[in-house]
């Protein structure tokens, strides 16, 4: 069975480099963008890699290629410009050339494919870098729960001891000033809680998966994206204890644990997942709240509920916080490039390659961004 790269081949079969007995007609139609099945990128990649001409890119301002060729014996020309993409081609061909190309699009697909899963065998991938986006996250919650607090305080502060009265029929009721609108306030400001600790763990698990290659302790010799990434059993604790090593408090992690299992899951699979509270009768006592966890299985005595307040908030918030200040001073240099946003290769060695100071990071991130930026300008 031939490769995708075969079947291609074999497709493009009428394309041939420009030679002495290729006929240019004065019948030449335009194919434009919108009608071109296979998109500038992947046109040169056929004409490139797999038909093996010698494509030059960038080759003038605002041009990206023109790559002339011989379709049938007769002349044809495609180019990419900043504000367009065009084809040219005898008019007899081209409906077939379109649909020539309709059908290689679909095989491009299975030898990327091909390809891709190869080079993640190989760790030659690059991960997608959301840590900004994450931090930034973290950061609107912090500030929107705190301003909500301080809004909810103020306004209950100046209604202190006022009331509303209401009459209905023949009886009067009185209610304090502004109650619904507090408790509404109260209630965002829990939602608001819910979602920042979630987001919590979301940002320390994708932040942790893009630091693991910069360790010392990460092998190499593995598939990253089989054994760990693909590896359900990889969950967040193992991440940290992947990363950390022996270098983060046993104390750090089980507050982070407790935070997890009772703040954030505690709403899983509609209340009733592994991590759920319930209730046991107990004999003379009445009815005594189980948390029944993964780990720890006990009733909410000592200071533990599940109820969520804005002290739950500052108690969470501190733990956070101490998480990444750890994560900073345990790897100030490789979470430089991971704070960056810059995509992460699992080959991290071709960012920090001969890199020893905060100021060397610094250098190599502005110019790794620099060079991304001029690669995303069309101003060739």
């Amino acid at each position: 069975m031939n490769s995708p790269e075969e079947e291609i081949r074999q497709i493009l079969s009428g394309v041939k480099e420009l030679n002495q007995l290729t006929i240019k007609t004065e019948n030449l139609v335009e194919i434009g963008y919108f009608e071109n099945p296979l998109n500038p990128s992947l046109l040169a990649y056929c004409f490139d890699v797999i038909l093996g001409f010698d494509v030059k890119y960038r080759i003038a301002e605002k041009v990206n290629y023109i790559i002339e060729f011989d379709y049938k014996g007769t002349y044809a020309k495609v180019g990419h410009y900043k504000l367009s993409y065009r084809l040219f081609i005898d008019q007899e061909f081209r409906s077939e050339i379109i649909a020539v190309f309709d059908k290689i699009k679909p095989l491009l697909e299975q030898d990327f494919l091909s390809r891709g899963e190869k080079a993640f065998l190989s760790n030659q991938f690059t991960m997608v870098n959301e840590t900004p986006n994450y931090f930034e996250k973290l950061r609107f919650y912090e500030e929107r729960i705190e301003s909500l607090k301080e809004r909810h305080d103020i306004i209950r502060e100046k209604t202190k001891g006022q009331c509303n009265t209401v009459k209905v029929g023949k009886v009067t009721h009185s209610t304090p000033k502004c109650q619904d609108y507090l408790r509404r306030m109260n209630n965002e400001m829990i939602y608001d809680i819910d979602a920042y600790i979630d987001s919590f763990f979301s940002a320390l698990e994708h932040v942790l998966t893009l630091l693991y290659p910069f360790t010392p302790a990460f092998p190499s010799s593995k598939s990253y994206y089989k054994a760990y990434i693909q590896n359900t059993k990889w969950i967040w604790t193992r991440k940290i204890k992947d990363v950390f090593g022996e270098r983060i408090p046993d104390s750090l992690i089980d507050d982070l644990k407790r935070i997890k299992e009772v703040y954030r899951n505690h709403h899983t699979h509609g209340g009733f997942s592994r991590e759920m509270m319930a209730y046991v009768q107990i004999p003379s006592f009445g009815r005594y709240p189980m948390y029944i966890g993964k780990e720890y299985l006990k009733g909410f005595i000592d200071g533990i509920q599940n109820e969520i307040t804005y002290k739950t908030y500052r108690m969470a918030k501190t733990v956070f916080s101490a998480f990444w200040e750890l994560l900073h001073r345990e790897f100030t240099l490789p979470m430089m490039f991971v704070e960056s946003g810059l995509p992460i290769p699992v080959e991290t060695n071709t960012y920090t390659r001969n890199i020893t100071s905060e100021q060397e990071a610094q250098f190599r991130i502005e110019e790794l961004l620099y060079d991304i930026d001029n690669q995303y300008n069309m101003d060739w």
